[in-house]
């Protein structure tokens, strides 16, 4: 019998990323990553990364951990078709390699840290 992926996990992460609970959309991914294969897991890998990296850059206050997990991110987000696994990423992934320049600026000491609306949203257009 082929396991039940959980895919409601998606929208959950997404609700609590949304509102900067980084940390805690970070676990709510993970639980579907754990269930995912191929480039479906590599996409959410991506998307688990990218609130790493929210928690690197406003709650941990680390500029280079913000820096490495968005270039990670970017690289897998990037290599997903557009909007793939119904998340939104025409609008997403630009503004996230925006989000990078400014944290490349924080990490070289040209800035004092980066502002909290860099982050875009997340939006869940439907669910897989």
């Amino acid at each position: 019998m082929p396991r039940e992926i959980p895919w409601n996990a998606l929208g959950r992460g997404a609700e609590l990323f949304n509102q900067g609970l980084f940390w805690e959309a970070h676990e709510a991914w993970e639980e579907l990553w754990l269930e995912l294969e191929d480039e479906p897991k590599i996409f959410v890998q991506g998307l688990i990364q990218v609130a790493a990296a929210g928690h690197k850059a406003f709650a941990q206050l680390q500029p280079r951990g913000c820096v490495k997990l968005l270039r990670a991110a970017l690289e897998k987000l990037s290599a997903s078709p557009p909007d793939y696994l119904g998340v939104e990423t025409r609008k997403f992934v630009p503004a996230l390699q925006r989000m990078l320049a400014e944290a490349l600026r924080w990490e070289a000491g040209d800035v004092d840290g980066l502002q909290r609306a860099l982050m875009p949203s997340i939006e869940v257009m439907q669910l897989p």
